[in-house]
């Protein structure tokens, strides 16, 4: 029989299993590691970390890797090759959906999406040997792979590898980040297996995904791994998941957390979530925000902001803007209003953030 349960459920379930009942957990602890915390900006995951424990969020062992979405994620270090595997592509089409690649450009270069990656990754593991910048990387890596794969960047005034292909094939060959170096720094990983021959152990990171970000249908599944739905399907997990009924839209969880999800616990009064939070990574916007006409203002195409949760609901967007390291403003746009209560719930967060970044006091403004 399959479960009924409606979007404030699955909020305060997700609230949950994400850890943001906040206690005093070390970072390495921290469960929701086991499908990576997005460090977009560089340093927002410190506020993804603060909002789930009172630890030092600077006390963790974990490492920064392009990994989702061709984008920088911290991660145990011993997961990197798990992720690798499961991120290789299953098939031309998968791999075309993970590039990005227009099929122009796919004819034109004479080499399919597959080959290209590999090659990438190929010329990764001869040519970059020790800790590289990013610029010099590309540099290196670009005279090292079909010339086809190499094209003009107007940003760059240079001709380089695609950036696609550049970032998707790092991890294959065994390079991370460095976790404080800005530009980029690529630094080669001991003991690395290998560039996978073939996709392995998709459909437990699947499960991983739905545990934390679920219930989700398929759509949103592909949309976090940037495939299509047809691929999803072939990759999909052969047991442990339940199907459940999300305000009349088909989705998946996994049969161990349908307690949680039937009876999560009441959400945090007020939080303050940084732009790529974990709880953020949900790819049904709808979900998050109901309010489509306001989804340009939680998602615009450059610099995306945070999101105010109160009670379990987005409530609106927060801005800083800081003022020498003596005073950081907090804007709140409100999506809702916030009532007095909720505000001053606020106010212990925003200094928070204010902690984190060194600055000493927080104000608050609200429009």
């Amino acid at each position: 029989m399959t479960a009924t349960v409606d979007r404030e459920q699955v909020l305060a379930y997700r609230i949950a299993r994400q850890g943001l009942h906040r206690g005093r957990t070390p970072v390495d602890d921290l469960e929701v590691l086991a499908i990576g915390v997005q460090d977009t900006p560089v340093g927002s995951a410190r506020q993804s970390f603060a909002v789930r424990t009172e630890a030092d969020v600077d006390d963790h062992t974990l490492v920064r890797a392009w990994t989702l979405r061709a984008s920088p994620f911290l991660h145990h270090p011993e997961d990197l090759p798990r992720m690798a595997a499961a991120l290789w592509p299953h098939s031309e089409r998968d791999a075309l959906g993970k590039v990005a690649w227009q099929r122009s450009v796919m004819q034109k270069s004479g080499i399919t999406a597959t080959e290209a990656l590999r090659a990438t990754a190929q010329a990764f593991r001869k040519v970059i040997k020790k800790p590289t910048v990013k610029g010099a990387a590309s540099t290196a890596v670009s005279k090292a792979v079909p010339k086809a794969l190499v094209s003009y960047c107007r940003g760059c005034d240079a001709e380089h590898v695609f950036e696609s292909l550049f970032r998707l094939a790092a991890l294959p060959a065994g390079l991370r980040l460095d976790l404080d170096s800005s530009p980029p720094v690529l630094v080669p990983i001991k003991n690395w297996p290998g560039i996978p021959e073939e996709q392995e152990g998709t459909d437990e990171l699947i499960t991983e995904f739905l545990r934390f970000v679920g219930p989700a249908g398929v759509g949103d599944v592909a949309a976090w791994l940037t495939t299509t739905q047809t691929e999803i399907k072939q990759v999909w997990p052969a047991a442990g998941l339940t199907e459940v009924d999300v305000d009349g839209r088909r989705s998946w969880l996994p049969e161990s957390e349908m307690d949680l999800l039937l009876d999560p616990p009441e959400p945090p009064r007020a939080l303050l979530l940084s732009t790529s939070d974990p709880f953020l990574q949900e790819r049904n916007k709808l979900l998050l925000v109901p309010d489509k006409a306001r989804h340009k203002e939680m998602w615009p195409v450059i610099g995306q902001p945070g999101a105010v949760l109160i009670d379990g609901d987005v409530a609106g967007i927060w801005r800083t803007k800081a003022t020498g390291k003596k005073k950081l403003e907090i804007k709140v746009t409100e999506f809702t209003p916030i009532d007095p209560g909720a505000r001053k719930a606020l106010e212990p967060e925003a200094q928070r953030v204010a902690d984190l970044r060194g600055i000493a006091e927080a104000v608050l403004t609200f429009s």
